[in-house]
């Protein structure tokens, strides 16, 4: 393995990366669509992929190295930074050992907006897929998440079970029972968004159908929208 990459130099070149592609009308847009957030320069998600590939190849980055950089930039709320980093972890934290899941259970507190945390979420999701026991790291952070945000990623790290033509709805519904009867919008517009990219529909129905007149019913219609219109009738009038 070669030697770990200094992560303030990977900074300071994303800097100069980041400079070029600011674009303010999009950053005004951004203080709409991603309240709470603490600072942004404006930068579309797919110009990030390609920073993000970029930084890869010039450093040769490593997974451990992405993990040394966010350490160093999650912090510091910048949110180009952040999604740059999770973006160039990717599906490489399966390389990773469980020591991860303790670095970003640190990184999930400082999170302060949607789009941070579920952009970290993927990494997170590939993390625990190499290890089902992992799993119980996802449920620590729904049931005793100190903020919403690390709730969220809770669920969101779930929408990678299922993707791919990937199919575990035992693993997803895991977590998702710890955050069924959360009132805070953040938390159920993911649980909901994890329960529709289940493919297994009749899993779902089954799932959901002790919760049905528990929870809030606009939860209940965004996590029914992929299944037939008569499960959806009987989950929603329950």
């Amino acid at each position: 393995m070669s030697s770990p990459v200094n992560p303030q130099h990977v900074r300071e070149w994303l800097q100069g990366q980041f400079d070029q592609h600011i674009d303010p009308v999009y950053a005004e847009g951004m203080k709409q669509a991603v309240p709470g957030a603490g600072s942004f320069k404006g930068i579309r998600v797919p110009v990030l992929r390609t920073i993000a590939r970029d930084a890869t190849n010039h450093f040769k980055l490593e997974p451990l190295d992405w993990q040394h950089f966010l350490n160093l930039v999650v912090g510091a709320h910048v949110r180009e930074e952040i999604v740059v980093g999770a973006i160039g972890l990717g599906k490489g934290a399966a390389e990773l050992d469980d020591l991860f899941g303790e670095r970003v259970g640190g990184w999930a507190r400082e999170l302060d907006n949607w789009e941070t945390t579920d952009q970290l979420s993927l990494p997170v999701g590939y993390w625990v897929m190499d290890d089902w026991s992992r799993l119980g790291y996802l449920e620590a952070w729904a049931v005793n998440g100190e903020t919403t945000w690390k709730k969220r990623l809770a669920a969101a790290s779930t929408v990678q079970f299922n993707h791919g033509g990937r199919s575990c709805p035992e693993e997803t519904f895991r977590v998702l029972r710890h955050l069924m009867t959360h009132t805070e919008k953040e938390i159920w517009k993911a649980v909901a968004w994890a329960l529709r990219e289940v493919s297994d529909l009749e899993a779902v129905e089954k799932f959901l159908q002790p919760w049905a007149g528990k929870v809030r019913k606009g939860f209940m219609t965004e996590a029914t929208k992929k299944l037939s219109e008569e499960a959806r009738q009987r989950l929603l009038e329950g």
